[in-house]
């Protein structure tokens, strides 16, 4: 009698675990221009808004990026070291104006997606309003 072979380790699919982050529902991709814009009037340290502007450029008007520029790339793109391109990215990512696609990713292999935190717009459109009057 013989039986089917097993399976090894490598042959198995991967799991994701299931983390608290991971059920959390996506936020929709963010347009281009109005991220920008959020990004320019944060709080963000300079070094973060450079990153995030250099990442911009690479998407479409609706803030898709097609052509992935990955870690690799914003860091020729800025001139900026891989570490601070990587802590810029956490801190985009942490503030919540970018998404890494599958969730937990590497910055090197995953995908960047734009998104707007909850109330980002709004700032930008009230630090926009403030810029455009005119002064007395």
């Amino acid at each position: 009698m013989t039986t089917a072979a097993r399976p090894t380790p490598a042959q198995m699919p991967s799991r994701r675990p299931d983390t608290p982050a991971a059920k959390e529902t996506p936020r929709p991709s963010a347009h281009r221009e109005p991220w920008q814009k959020a990004i320019l009037a944060s709080s963000l340290p300079a070094n973060c808004r450079f990153v995030a502007i250099a990442l911009s450029t690479h998407a479409d008007g609706t803030g898709h990026i097609a052509q992935q520029p990955r870690l690799i790339g914003l860091v020729h793109n800025t001139g900026i070291n891989a570490r601070q391109v990587a802590v810029a990215l956490t801190a985009l990512r942490d503030r919540g104006f970018l998404r890494l696609s599958p969730h937990g990713g590497r910055y090197d292999t995953a995908d960047l997606v734009l998104t707007m935190p909850r109330g980002a717009a709004a700032r930008a459109r009230r630090a926009a309003g403030q810029t455009d009057q005119p002064t007395p």
